[in-house]
């Protein structure tokens, strides 16, 4: 596929058969998102308790992102705001689909780009599924938070409305604490995302959005440098990088499904 919004993309996903008897991951990466020249989208979902939310998130949740941008066009809304409608939108709806069980993470990036060339990208995530922006001299941002139970500020919401955490869990059952889905322990474990902002310049090299199947083993700095190696040292072709990152994490062990996507600004 040729790109236009930026260089290239790179994606791949492992069931991890080994540890795993079931694939909850999901993942997509759109050009031209909703017809828009300069505008792209990027997505993992890692669900649990089953695919059932994860296939709601791959079938849903760009329709009404679409859906919020325009609205945030009309009513001079921020795209921010677009999104974490987006986020709340979908959770409710999968609700009323039935989907009371099974939940998923999520991260998500979009990329815009004004008419002077200056391309944005928004990031939002409910959950520990992570993206990272890798810059040309190595330096290496982080973009999204990690929603577990285990943080204070997330076990201090938990808390202060009525629930609480056992071994490290919400309600001793759930290790996010943010998610889509989980629709029996939403009054505790929220799809209201973290959002960040950042204008993309000449230094920015890589993207690279991932579930905890890949930060389980590898963090922030390792993976910036395992795709540049990758590049500048096996020289693997672009569309190999996630694969490659992939199977460094299924070779350090990780026992979860891995997914990844790796773009190239």
């Amino acid at each position: 596929m040729n790109w236009s919004t930026v260089q290239d993309v790179s994606d791949h996903e492992e069931m991890n058969p080994s540890c795993r008897s079931t694939m909850e991951d999901g993942h997509n990466a759109v050009d031209t998102f909703g017809g828009v020249e300069g505008q792209a989208f990027f997505a993992v979902y890692d669900g649990h308790g089953g695919r059932g939310v994860v296939d709601y998130l791959c079938s849903h949740f760009e329709k009404n992102l679409l859906i919020e941008l325009e609205h945030a066009i009309e009513h001079e809304r921020t795209v921010e705001e677009a999104l974490i409608s987006a986020y709340l939108i979908t959770d409710i709806q999968s609700s009323k689909a039935g989907l009371l069980v099974s939940g998923s993470t999520a991260i998500t990036c979009l990329i815009q780009t004004d008419p002077s060339g200056q391309r944005s990208l928004y990031t939002a995530n409910c959950g520990d599924s992570r993206a990272i922006l890798c810059k040309k001299n190595g330096e290496v941002k982080r973009l999204s938070v990690d929603h577990k139970a285990s943080c204070e500020v997330e076990m201090k919401r938990i808390e202060d409305a009525g629930g609480f955490i056992l071994r490290k869990r919400v309600l001793g059952i759930l290790s996010v604490s943010r998610s889509f889905g989980d629709h029996s322990m939403k009054k505790f474990v929220l799809a209201r995302p973290y959002i960040k902002k950042v204008l993309l310049q000449e230094e920015d090299e890589f993207l690279v959005l991932a579930c905890d199947g890949v930060w389980d083993v590898i963090t922030d700095e390792e993976c910036a440098e395992i795709i540049k190696e990758a590049v500048h040292e096996k020289k693997l072709e672009m569309s190999a990088l996630a694969h490659y990152l992939v199977h460094v994490a299924l070779d350090r062990g990780s026992n979860d499904n891995v997914s990844a996507i790796v773009v190239v600004i």
